[in-house]
């Protein structure tokens, strides 16, 4: 005990990260799956198309131009990353899909320690040794971190390189020599930039803390330092595959929604009570509290934040994990904040126990939520089920997914399948419709109008047939025989706890139910 007490006082950050570590590492064995939809089939499924020859999403220009989408607005840089790291772990002869996402949630985890090590330094600079530990430990632990540290969160992969421009600006060797630092600043900022677009707002806030300075010739440096690698990452890249450079940012900015131009559907409450939830109430107030203070304190840490939060809140594109990019920020600058509110109160210097109940209480929620949460399976059902037929993968050419519950039908992940096939999707439709429609939305997906589609003498009758959800499930099995007869029932697959849960409170977005796997027995 005595040998850990010495080291936590002289060497708190290696106690930090090896906390952290140890956090991720179990991560990155049990929570297996993807955070969220589009992050997984617009990298991990868009990257391993690529390396096979095909194009998942028709995103790359291919020979068949009817599919190829052009320009989407997504930048290459994250995707192009797995691209590198998939062909690799091939060419060392690590074909297997499990395998590499395990591989990929370890490499995730490792550089996510880059978080906890800038929070840590940020806040040793900003404040104190005692505050350093403090929020170190914080983002160390913080429930939610370790899952959205191994998982493809472009918006997560970003942050270390936010941070350290951040900490390139705040740090002693600044004052000496403030254009290289500067310099070096707008590097990464850049490459942060061409991770996840958005951060074009951080980086506005950015400059407009340099502009109140008056530093004109460290603005210039750092633009060009932010120009640089954006021109190489975004500008060199774009030339090579469209032809034209930052085809993808502009784009971007093209199909951009500006927030109040549909008042109707933001809220800015969102943002602001996820904030107050995810940080565990009461505790959560207070360091909202603190972080608004901080800006009279340190506008470098508080103004890029605030205006990604600002343009969330009241932007159409309301998704929780848009703010993860900043949420370290929020938390590092809140905690100090508060803490400054704290020392000056009268009234909680007059209440310490009132206080410590409090703070005993988040870090008693904090640690019971934090085992479960970083071993969760997130979308459990749709890679179990491509994880059974890809033992079967062989005989499989197409694949029908029944959702006649809902109007539209989320694609499977092939990647764990491991082998790109036909993908029929049938949402609610009407058998005796007039039409008899086969709408190709990619190269391997299809939508079809009614299952009389395969009573075609030209039709390809799948292989298996996936029923998505419990509900009216005999009723729709029954519906389907007419056209498909041959059903033989292989196996159900249920969604994860958190699936689950996620789909109570949310289930027009979040399409976590069980999948059941019938056979085609083919005649």
């Amino acid at each position: 005990m005595r040998s850990f007490t010495s080291i936590w006082s002289s060497k708190p950050l290696r106690v930090i990260l090896l906390i952290a570590l140890a956090f991720r590492l179990l991560a990155v064995v049990f929570s297996q799956g993807y955070a969220v939809h589009d992050d997984h089939f617009m990298v991990i499924e868009t990257a391993q198309a690529w390396i096979d020859g095909t194009t998942y999403q028709n995103w790359l220009p291919s020979h068949d131009d009817e599919f190829t989408t052009g320009p989407i607005g997504n930048s290459f840089t994250y995707v192009g990353l797995h691209y590198l790291l998939f062909s690799g772990f091939e060419a060392i002869g690590i074909m297997n899909a499990t395998s590499k996402m395990l591989i990929i949630r370890l490499l995730h985890a490792l550089f996510s320690l880059l978080v906890v090590n800038y929070a840590y330094r940020i806040t040793h600079l900003v404040s104190n040794k005692d505050m350093a530990r403090y929020v170190g430990l914080l983002i160390a632990t913080f429930w939610i971190l370790p899952f959205v540290s191994v998982h493809n969160l472009a918006e997560f992969f970003a942050v270390p390189f936010l941070m350290l421009a951040i900490w390139f600006m705040l740090r002693p060797q600044y004052r000496d020599k403030p254009l290289k630092w500067a310099f070096f600043s707008g590097l990464v900022l850049g490459i942060a930039f061409s991770i996840w677009f958005f951060i074009f707002i951080f980086i506005v806030g950015y400059f407009i803390v340099l502009a109140t300075r008056k530093r004109w010739k460290v603005m210039l440096v750092a633009f060009l330092g932010l120009m640089l690698s954006a021109g190489l990452l975004q500008g060199v890249v774009d030339y090579y595959i469209w032809q034209q450079p930052f085809a993808e940012f502009t784009t971007f900015l093209s199909k951009l929604e500006i927030p109040f131009t549909k008042p109707n559907r933001t809220i800015f409450s969102m943002y602001v009570v996820m904030l107050l939830i995810v940080m565990i109430p009461p505790i959560s107030v207070f360091w909202l509290m603190g972080w608004f203070r901080s800006a009279r304190m340190n506008l470098l840490l508080f103004l890029p934040a605030f205006l990604m939060f600002l343009y969330f809140s009241f932007s159409i594109q309301q998704h929780e994990r848009n703010i993860m990019a900043v949420f370290p920020f929020i938390v590092i600058a809140g905690v100090i904040g508060w803490n400054q509110i704290l020392q000056k109160s009268v009234f909680w210097n007059n209440h310490p126990g009132l206080y410590r109940s409090m703070v005993i209480f988040f870090w008693v929620i904090n640690f019971a939520m934090i085992l479960p949460v970083s071993t969760m399976y997130s979308k459990r059902s749709p890679v179990e089920s491509m994880l059974f037929l890809q033992k079967h993968k062989n005989e499989i050419s197409d694949i029908l997914i029944e959702d006649s519950n809902r109007e539209s039908v989320k694609s499977m992940p092939l990647f764990y399948m491991e082998k790109w096939i036909n993908m029929y999707k049938l949402p609610d439709y009407k058998e005796y419709a007039e039409n008899i429609e086969l709408e190709q939305r990619s190269n391997y997906e299809f939508v079809l109008s009614t299952p009389r589609y395969f009573m075609n003498d030209t039709a390809r009758i799948p292989d298996y047939v996936l029923f998505v959800g419990q509900k009216r499930l005999d009723e729709r099995i029954q519906r389907l025989k007419p056209y498909i007869p041959d059903l033989i029932y292989q196996k159900t697959i249920k969604p994860g706890l958190l699936d689950q849960l996620l789909y109570k409170l949310n289930p027009k977005h979040n399409v976590n139910q069980s999948i059941y796997i019938y056979e085609v027995q083919q005649g």
